[in-house]
């Protein structure tokens, strides 16, 4: 009988700027191709900088998502690196584009977090898409601390760790 154990990879960087993410704004991290490594799921881990909130918020974290090389992805967006404005950033982004994203996860933030650094995940990718990555997939964040996030932002970390299967 086949024994079946689980295989990490090594912890890969997410490309996305989270410096100055204003409050209310989303940001799009460049795309991961699972279409060579073809991991069954991913998590991802990070710390955010953040600024000098006043109140309680949250930032949230999103996955989206491609099943076509990248030609159309979730919420219009284009894979790239890049602050959303729903509707017109990137060009190709609907207006409720939002809706379409994956719920990850959320940091709370509390009013005494002043340029702390924020530790997030790990949090499972695969779930948010029916229990398998699709062949592209992203990040996107947003800002709900009532604040811009720090801009210089040097401890800003975004990483995912592939997971595949191995069958002995």
């Amino acid at each position: 009988m086949a024994t079946a154990s689980i295989n990490y990879a090594a912890a890969q960087a997410i490309t996305v700027t989270l410096t100055s993410l204003a409050s209310a704004g989303y940001r799009s991290s460049v795309f991961v191709d699972n279409s060579v490594n073809k991991y069954m799921d991913a998590h991802v881990m990070g710390s955010v900088q953040i600024g000098a909130p006043t109140v309680d918020g949250t930032i949230t974290v999103f996955a989206y998502g491609s099943v076509d090389g990248g030609t159309l992805y979730s919420g219009g967006l284009d894979g790239t690196d890049t602050a959303i404005t729903w509707g017109t950033t990137p060009s190709t982004s609907t207006v409720e584009g939002f809706n379409q994203l994956k719920l990850l996860g959320v940091m709370s933030v509390d009013s005494t977090d002043d340029a702390n650094d924020l530790e997030f995940g790990p949090f499972a990718v695969a779930p948010a898409f029916g229990g398998v990555l699709p062949q592209r997939w992203g990040l996107v964040f947003l800002n709900e601390t009532g604040v811009i996030l720090n801009a210089t932002g040097t401890n800003n970390a975004v990483k995912y760790q592939g997971i595949k299967y191995d069958s002995a």
